[in-house]
C-alpha cells in the first residue's frame, strides 16, 4: 500500500479535479464544434442525451476496464487493424447473408427498422418538427452510441453525414478466408444499409438522399 503525504494528497486531489475540468470542456467544446443544436435543443430530446457531456465520465468505476479493452483492441493488427466495431460489423454481416440465402433480406431490414423505429417515433420526430431535419440524422449517427462507434469517424456537415464504410474492409478481409459467405459488398450497401436508413426516414417523416461508397454520404432533404 502507497502511503502519500498530506502534500502528495492534495497534489493528486488536484490533478483529479484538473482532469475532471478537462474532460467536462473538451466533451463540451466536441459538443458545439461536432454537434448540430444548441443547449436549449439539447434539452428538448431525453435525458441521457447530455450524459455523455456532463461531466459524469471520470466517475464511472468501468473507466479501466474501457481504457483496457481500448488498447486491446487498437494493437491487435493481425491480420488487419482491430476496431471497436468489429464484432457489430460480423454480426450484422453474418446475419444478413442468412437473411439473403433465404430470400428474407428486406424482411430481415424492415424488422430492424421496426425495433429500432421506437425511439425514432417517440423523441427524435417530436425534435425535428422543433428545430429541423438535421435532428434525424444526429439522431441516428452521432447520438446513437452503437451507430458512432460502427461509423468511428463522422463528419458532419448541416443536413448531411458522410463516414467512411464499416463494413467494406471487413469483408475484404474475412471473405473466402474465415468465412464462406454469398453476400457482395452491394448488398450490404443495397440491402441493408439504405434500406434500414430509408426505413428510419420514413418513420421520422423525412426524405434521405443516399451516396454509398468506399465513402458513405447521407442527406437530408
Amino acid at each position: 500500500m502507497t502511503i502519500h503525504t498530506s502534500k502528495e494528497s492534495d497534489e493528486i486531489k488536484e490533478n483529479q479535479t484538473a482532469a475532471q475540468e478537462i474532460s467536462r470542456r473538451d466533451f463540451a467544446g466536441k459538443a458545439l464544434i461536432g454537434g448540430f443544436l444548441s443547449s436549449l435543443a439539447l434539452l428538448a430530446v431525453p435525458g441521457s442525451a447530455q450524459a455523455w457531456m456532463n461531466g459524469k465520465l471520470p466517475e464511472r468505476e468501468d473507466m479501466g476496464d474501457g481504457i483496457k479493452e481500448l488498447i486491446k483492441t487498437y494493437s491487435d493488427i493481425t491480420p488487419y487493424p482491430h476496431k471497436f466495431s468489429d464484432a457489430l460489423v460480423k454480426l450484422h454481416l453474418r446475419d444478413l447473408d442468412f437473411a439473403i440465402s433465404k430470400g428474407k433480406d428486406k424482411e430481415f431490414a424492415d424488422h430492424y427498422v421496426l425495433t429500432l423505429g421506437v425511439p425514432i417515433e417517440r423523441h427524435i420526430k417530436p425534435a425535428i418538427q422543433k428545430f429541423g431535419k438535421d435532428c434525424f440524422l444526429w439522431g441516428i449517427f452521432e447520438r446513437t452510441s452503437c451507430s458512432f462507434q460502427l461509423y468511428e469517424h463522422i463528419t458532419i456537415k448541416d443536413g448531411e453525414r458522410s463516414f467512411p464504410c464499416p463494413y467494406k474492409p471487413i469483408l475484404d478481409q474475412i471473405l473466402g478466408k474465415d468465412v464462406v459467405y454469398a453476400i457482395t459488398w452491394k448488398d450490404v450497401c443495397e440491402k441493408w444499409c439504405s434500406r434500414i436508413w430509408n426505413g428510419f426516414a420514413d418513420t421520422a417523416g423525412v426524405k434521405l438522399k443516399i451516396k454509398t461508397g468506399t465513402t458513405c454520404k447521407v442527406k437530408v432533404v
